[in-house]
């Protein structure tokens, strides 16, 4: 298993309290997302070289329950705020508009490489090995592209414009969604 393989295998998936701190448990968030497609690259790297059943089976809970999780508090509850705090029409607002949208491109990726991660989770191989490696690399290189957007645009101007009781409001919805419907999926 590669480094961050084992990275992802041993580690921690608590964050800040997002009753505490909703900003930075999103960037911890985005943290994990970063490391999810170290080790998905890695595990399509050594695909055909070891056993990989146990470490795709580990992806699985990200993908099917904290990634919407985390589309969900950003859609739902962080963008709206910042879009009522800057303006829609800003070019903050245009930035989120489309970072909405490419949550899109991310769900249905995800969707696609959540089918093989079962198939191989079970130790067998994807009907089209092929297709998984492509949509992994995708996946990465969107994943990547948009979190450093999110990380160098959204989060500072999420810092500067949130209120107290903007957080507090933010982190509660947040804690709700984890104590929700989602919360069962896993």
């Amino acid at each position: 298993m590669s480094k961050a393989a084992d990275l992802w295998w041993t580690g921690s998936t608590t964050g800040p309290d997002p009753l505490r701190d909703p900003i930075a448990f999103i960037r911890h968030e985005h943290d994990r997302q970063f490391e999810l497609c170290s080790a998905l690259e890695d595990l399509v790297g050594a695909f055909e070289l070891e056993p990989v059943a146990e470490w795709a089976a580990s992806f699985l809970d990200f993908l099917i329950r904290d990634l919407p999780l985390h589309i969900d508090d950003e859609e739902l509850s962080l963008f709206p705020i910042l879009a009522a705090r800057h303006g829609s029409e800003s070019e903050l607002g245009v930035i989120l508009e489309q970072l909405a949208s490419e949550h899109d491109t991310d769900r249905g990726l995800a969707d696609l490489i959540v089918e093989d991660l079962e198939v191989i989770a079970k130790g067998e191989s994807p009907s089209q090995p092929a297709r998984f490696f492509m949509n992994v690399r995708a996946f990465c290189e969107t994943q990547r592209r948009h979190l450093n957007w999110e990380n160098r645009i959204v989060i500072p101007w999420a810092e500067t414009l949130l209120t107290e009781a903007d957080k507090v409001d933010l982190g509660r919805k947040m804690a709700a969604r984890r104590s929700g419907p989602h919360a069962a999926q896993s």
